[in-house]
């Protein structure tokens, strides 16, 4: 009886650690669960912060580098460069924002790196490096000076009219990309693709709202904007500026004797000489019909002259015998340059078209195909 009474203490005790060592264990649970349960919290709330400060953001770099301030801090990366492909702009390809700051120090040496070096750019899926564990990693490590020894993970995106992005995310040797890591950045990058997005669309608009829908250029209601503001950079720093008026000579007949589609064209054709002619600090408006006025910021009469020049042999050189049958005569341009200039008291937005479109008129009622130079009227 005494045993029997033994071995049920033993085994009450037993039973008693086992309790206790299971409670333990579900406390530690319990506890790594709570901590879990926080950390992701606080994760959300992050991200949160992060779209709230990108929501207020004017300009697609600014959301870059948040981007790459909150990735950074909330991954805790080893490295991270962000890549932008335009096709349209020039240069194509650009390191938008990176951490350390100094792989952001030459933007321009990006402009020679093929696009088509980085997986994400040439199949647009995110893609994974493990530490060591490919042979042949991403040619953008090399351009941007990354160790192709630290595990990498790079989540490409498209927004707007072929704009390309990737971002590539080193971490430090001996961490993983874990499933978690992932969706993470996953959802930083998501919040910026939105937003992006966004600004694109926004400047779409404004862009339509300020162009010709034809010609691609200025329209007039964007000129007082535009054209005021670099009358009053000029007189600020004291730089010159010319305006000029251009006008298709005989226009209507081509119109007249071809029809409206042939005009457009020859338009269209005009505005195309403009873009290759041009610098892109230079301005161009189409005033009304086949009227337009140039801004050129930084530029006296001499060299209107000579920019004016090459824009009228750009278009002298146009062949439009495919588009358009039956033309006898090349259309031609008469331009009217005009100066800021306190000698002639020719200072405000106003007082220079007035000037350039007198110049235009002494052009249109001479010898036309020809530029001419605002000259103020004699004393009598």
């Amino acid at each position: 009886m005494t045993g029997l009474v033994a071995i049920a203490g033993v085994a009450v005790s037993l039973a008693g650690v086992s309790c206790a060592v299971l409670l333990g264990r579900l406390i530690v649970q319990r506890r790594r669960h709570f901590s879990d349960l926080q950390e992701r919290s606080q994760t959300m709330n992050r991200l949160l912060t992060f779209s709230q400060t990108i929501q207020g953001a004017g300009k697609p770099d600014q959301v870059y580098t948040a981007l790459c301030h909150y990735l950074q801090s909330e991954l805790n990366l080893h490295g991270l460069a962000i890549l932008a492909h335009d096709p349209e702009a020039m240069p194509t390809t650009e390191l938008v924002a990176a951490w350390p700051h100094r792989l952001a120090g030459d933007r321009l040496a990006m402009a020679d790196v093929d696009p088509s070096v980085c997986p994400c750019l040439r199949q647009g899926l995110p893609w994974h490096f493990e530490s060591g564990g490919a042979p042949v990693r991403c040619g953008l490590e090399k351009a941007l000076d990354l160790s192709a020894s630290n595990p990498a993970y790079c989540i490409p995106f498209n927004f707007g009219r072929g704009v390309r992005v990737v971002v590539h995310m080193l971490l430090a040797q001996g961490r993983e990309w874990t499933e978690h890591r992932r969706q993470i950045a996953q959802a930083y990058v998501n919040a910026s693709h939105a937003v992006l997005s966004a600004l694109q669309l926004l400047a779409e608009a404004e862009r339509q709202s300020m162009t010709d829908g034809l010609t691609g250029l200025y329209n007039r209601r964007s000129l007082d904007q535009l054209l005021m503001r670099e009358v009053a950079l000029a007189e600020r720093h004291g730089h010159a500026l010319a305006v000029v008026m251009v006008d298709l000579d005989a226009f209507k007949q081509i119109n007249d004797s071809h029809g409206h589609a042939a005009g457009d064209h020859v338009l269209r054709a005009f505005a195309e000489c403009v873009h290759i002619t041009l610098r892109k600090t230079d301005l161009a408006f189409r005033y009304g019909g086949d009227e337009f006025v140039i801004a050129l910021p930084q530029t006296n009469t001499t060299q209107a002259q000579q920019v004016m020049q090459k824009l009228r042999q750009a278009f002298g050189a146009v062949d439009f015998s495919h588009a358009i049958t039956n033309m006898q005569e090349q259309p031609t341009l008469s331009m009217g340059v005009a100066e800021r200039s306190a000698a002639y008291n020719v200072l405000t937005m106003g007082q220079m078209l007035s000037a350039a479109d007198q110049a235009l008129y002494a052009a249109k009622n001479g010898p036309r195909n020809c530029i001419k130079v605002f000259e103020p009227p004699q004393a009598a």
